[in-house]
């Protein structure tokens, strides 16, 4: 492999396309500079080009003023905005969390995101890598879950009642089950062989 690989656009393109999450590139105004093909499908479109992101992503409050994205009032409190600032005159790695909404047509859809920025200098220009993560499978469990207190299966949002590895299977990527016994458990089924391995 070359050592000036990394001096390769094209290889550069290549891999950023491979992440699975949408990655843009911001100046400091979040005008769009650069994005991977993950970014397109959630910006729904291919002419982003200088498009501020709150105006790219379908933001319902990007529209309330003439300025667009950033100059309304609920811009102020906008955690994609203040960490695209934060992480400018920081010059540090910001993660935060958000629910975002999203007005396509007349639906309105809240997206919760992992909002990660990333300054750099390219060219005596300060920019912003910004990584969008949807994490709604996460906020799902971070939120009440009806478990029966006798045999621990979970209702689903479908009314189905699913054993709990199921459950967390179906709504957790990347996630595998191993099994074994508690202390308490191994004493409770199998006396014997709990006090052979105290011994």
């Amino acid at each position: 492999m070359s050592p000036h690989l990394y001096e390769d656009n094209d290889f550069l393109t290549n891999a950023f396309n491979t992440i699975p999450f949408p990655i843009l590139v911001v100046d400091d105004d979040m005008r769009i500079l650069f994005w991977n093909s993950s970014a397109l499908r959630l910006l729904r479109s291919d002419v982003v080009f200088q498009q501020r992101g709150g105006e790219a992503l379908y933001c319902i409050y990007s529209g309330n003023t003439e300025e667009g994205c950033g100059h309304s009032l609920q811009c102020k409190t906008c955690v994609l905005w203040n960490s695209v600032i934060e992480a400018s005159r920081g010059e540090k790695v910001y993660r935060k969390k958000t629910i975002m909404q999203r007005k396509i047509g007349e639906k309105v859809t809240d997206v919760p995101l992992l909002v990660t920025t990333s300054p750099f200098t390219y060219e005596n220009r300060s920019l912003t890598l910004l990584i969008l993560e949807d994490i709604h499978e996460l906020m799902e469990l971070g939120s009440l879950l009806p478990i029966c207190a006798n045999c621990k299966k979970i209702r689903s949002s479908t009314n189905q009642w699913e054993q709990i590895e199921v459950y967390i299977k179906d709504h957790i990527v990347d996630v595998d089950f191993t099994h074994g016994l508690c202390p308490d458990c191994m004493t409770k089924l199998y006396p014997e062989i709990a006090k052979m391995s105290k011994e």
